[in-house]
């Protein structure tokens, strides 16, 4: 199992503390997926999202709508996205090119 660190730092200095997701957290997540709980894609991507629990020491609400997650999903941004990848997937090595299949699924 793994362990999300407090807080971490993305490269433009906002600091994201970090939460770990709970059983009803995941099926509150997979409500507000709606049909895309079924994108393996989609679902890694808001479980990163959600696990976002403060932004430069203002609490961020755990989403509870497809919308909410896109929220703050924009808020986090680009290089906060970055830094939770690096702490949920630290096994995963960047690879700055995607195939085509992973741009549509992305754009899903």
């Amino acid at each position: 199992m793994m362990v999300l660190p407090a807080e971490i730092t993305c490269a433009d200095d906002r600091r994201f503390a970090l939460r770990e997701a709970n059983p009803g957290d995941m099926l509150d997540l997979i409500e507000a997926a709606g049909s895309a709980a079924s994108s393996a894609a989609w679902m890694r991507y808001a479980l990163m999202i959600c696990s976002v629990s403060a932004i430069d020491g203002k609490p961020v609400m755990m989403p509870t709508t497809k919308e909410a997650v896109r929220e703050l999903g924009r808020r986090v941004g680009n290089g906060g996205m970055d830094a939770l990848s690096r702490v949920h997937y630290p096994d995963d090595e960047p690879d700055n090119t995607q195939s085509g299949s992973e741009l549509d699924t992305a754009k899903n």
